[in-house]
């Protein structure tokens, strides 16, 4: 008792200002709740930072939540596994996109995306043309996530074959990127091509999430069963909604600054700093949405998914969008 009555009056002075309308005690009462969900275990020193950052999260969450819902949003912000990071923690650990450079685009034009023939406002290719949600931990390789789940995709639609690859052979192999301090899936694509394919989740396991470190390259040719001959570029919103309805997901770039707090709903309040690589995987143009896969777990947004409002460049979504060419089987 003596130690929370401590640990209350550090935060007291900030906290106040932060959450008016919720007693310290409540939030306490979340936070050692919170703790319990996602098992969290701190010393004493520690634990007073992470309350310290719960409390910030929860005036976000506040925040968030009103400033979604002014833009017409249906977003819900609440709290999830990141509620103890500071800001800066989440940026370093999870937001670690590359910006593409103009040189990295393809010269791809709309005139090469198919027409959707068909007439339902809703394609969902999640389980279709998608393997499970992944789970990125502590390393900021979701430039390697994006790659290697586009491939899969591909491959899932143009060969019928299914295969999880490995993004530890892209966050170790792939020196054109900066493993767990970020990449770019165009230059992942490149290092496929160019070294000749890449091996499966199975032959070559993920290990950087726990650490947040790399470790050397041992990447075997014999194993890999795919490979690329390049890819193409998406410039708007139209030409990703042909290519997703006619044709399947594409890899994108985002800025998710605020989806640290995400646990449903569609987004629309949202900043256009490029920091984060995903796919989306399906569009509902009546519903007024695109349906993204994250590299968070499962356990994050709608399992693993997030859904961003529909024909506003929501939070930069066609800043970098590719789709990978001539996939083929090793």
């Amino acid at each position: 008792m003596l130690y929370q009555t401590v640990l209350l009056a550090t935060v007291a002075a900030t906290a106040s200002a932060n959450v008016q309308d919720t007693p310290m005690e409540n939030i306490k009462m979340m936070f050692d709740q919170f703790k319990t969900d996602f098992a969290k275990k701190y010393d004493e020193s520690e634990e007073v930072t992470r309350f310290q950052n719960f409390v910030h999260t929860v005036r976000k969450i506040r925040e968030r939540n009103a400033a979604d819902k002014a833009k017409g949003g249906s977003a819900q912000h609440g709290i999830t596994k990141f509620a103890d990071l500071s800001a800066d923690e989440f940026k370093a650990r999870y937001l670690t996109y590359v910006p593409v450079t103009g040189a990295e685009r393809s010269n791809s034009t709309a005139a090469k995306i198919p027409n959707y023939p068909g007439k339902e406002s809703l394609v969902d290719w999640a389980g279709v043309y998608t393997t499970p949600v992944k789970d990125q931990g502590y390393c900021g390789s979701c430039w390697a996530f994006a790659a290697s789940e586009q491939i899969e995709s591909e491959a899932m639609r143009e060969l019928g074959v299914t295969y999880t690859l490995s993004p530890q052979q892209l966050v170790e192999c792939d020196k054109t990127s900066m493993g767990c301090n970020g990449g770019l899936q165009e230059r992942a694509y490149n290092y496929v091509k160019r070294n000749g394919g890449i091996e499966t989740e199975e032959a070559y396991p993920y290990t950087s999430g726990a650490a947040g470190e790399e470790g050397t390259c041992s990447a075997q040719s014999s194993k890999f069963v795919l490979g690329l001959t390049g890819y193409e570029t998406l410039k708007s919103e139209a030409d990703m909604t042909s290519y997703v309805k006619s044709t399947g997901p594409v890899s994108i770039a985002i800025d998710a600054s605020t989806w640290s707090t995400y646990t449903g709903g569609i987004l629309s309040d949202c900043g256009h700093d490029i920091n984060h690589a995903v796919q989306v995987v399906g569009v509902d143009t009546d519903a007024g949405y695109w349906k993204v896969r994250n590299s968070w777990s499962e356990a994050w947004g709608e399992s693993g998914y997030i859904r961003l409002a529909y024909g506003q460049d929501t939070c930069g979504i066609t800043y970098d969008v590719t789709y990978v060419t001539g996939v083929k089987k090793l």
